[in-house]
């Protein structure tokens, strides 16, 4: 098919490949920046062009080479398809051999400082929040409230390292108080495999308080449990998408003035767990629902402490 665009390239892609909402959302993602970019549709991309557009990631836009290699796997896999399915062209892959080398880079985490930070910043706007709603008065439209909802969501990725994925398909049957576990779907994971997850004594409060307003504001079993609209009636009225989610973490980096994310939760409950991997390796594996023991690997960091005290010993 000659001179298809990528819009159709994309439509007919995900309507052979099935994929999940959230990956075909990255899949356009990369092609909206490579569009952006280069200005060309595909019959137009040659060789030269993917080359020319790594000199402008990694030199003009001076982003890591990590993610230019995610940016090249999705197009290769869209350019495959296409060739594939005869509506393109090529005769070769021009995402091919195009990938550099990453360097391997130590996982993001929050210190014990920063957690207290964020903790002390949201009890701080979930005051204000009680203060304004004593006085019959509206709080100002603010992507941190409601922080009582906000905060359950803090205390879900800190005490489980579920991914902000799971946390989105997480309905409010999958949770039972009583046993105290919550049940994550395919739907989210990333191995497309179900697991579950413990609640914990300091994650208990604030999940049964969320399951309590979901069902008394008329959810059911089967409707998402994290859906901030249910709470607020200024948003518009959706399942817990990935837009508040983002907007909740982007003010909250701004506010405490260095990045916060639901995977710098998982890799922290991660790292820390991984200080003793002899005891916790198996444990953390099941956690994190990995399927390979060597996924849970990467997460045993070096003991700095450790090592100074060993060089102290042994040079000194």
């Amino acid at each position: 098919m000659e001179n298809i665009t990528f819009d159709d390239l994309l439509d007919h892609y995900f309507h052979v490949k099935l994929l999940r909402p959230a990956t075909q959302w990255s899949y356009r993602k990369v092609v909206k920046s490579f569009i952006k970019d280069m200005k060309k549709q595909p019959w137009e991309v040659d060789s030269q062009t993917v080359l020319a557009w790594r000199r402008e990631v990694l030199t003009g836009q001076r982003l890591e080479a990590r993610t230019w290699n995610n940016k090249v796997a999705h197009m290769r896999a869209i350019f495959n398809f296409g060739i594939n399915e005869g509506v393109l062209t090529h005769k070769k892959n021009p995402f091919n051999g195009v990938v550099v080398r990453a360097g391997k880079k130590k996982k993001k985490t929050l210190t014990k400082g920063q957690i207290e930070a964020i903790y002390l910043l949201m009890q701080q706007y979930y005051e204000q929040e009680q203060q304004l709603a004593q006085s019959h008065r509206r709080s100002s439209k603010c992507a941190l409230y409601p922080a009582w909802f906000w905060m359950t969501v803090l205390d879900m990725l800190r005490y489980t390292a579920i991914r902000q994925n799971q946390l989105q398909h997480i309905r409010v049957g999958d949770v039972n108080l009583e046993e105290r576990w919550v049940d994550l779907r395919t739907e989210g994971a990333k191995n497309h495999c179900e697991h579950r997850v413990p609640v914990i004594r300091a994650l208990y409060p604030r999940l049964h308080e969320l399951v309590t307003r979901s069902l008394e504001a008329g959810a059911e079993l089967t409707d998402p449990l994290f859906d901030v609209a249910r709470f607020d009636v200024r948003r518009r009225k959706s399942a817990m998408s990935i837009y508040p989610l983002r907007a909740f973490f982007r003010r909250l980096s701004k506010d405490c003035r260095f990045p916060v994310s639901p995977h710098r939760f998982r890799h922290t409950v991660a790292t820390h767990m991984m200080k003793s991997p002899d005891r916790n390796i198996q444990a953390v594996k099941r956690l994190l629902g990995h399927v390979s023991i060597m996924s849970t690997m990467e997460y045993i960091d070096e003991d700095v402490d450790a090592l100074r005290e060993i060089l102290e010993q042994e040079l000194m």
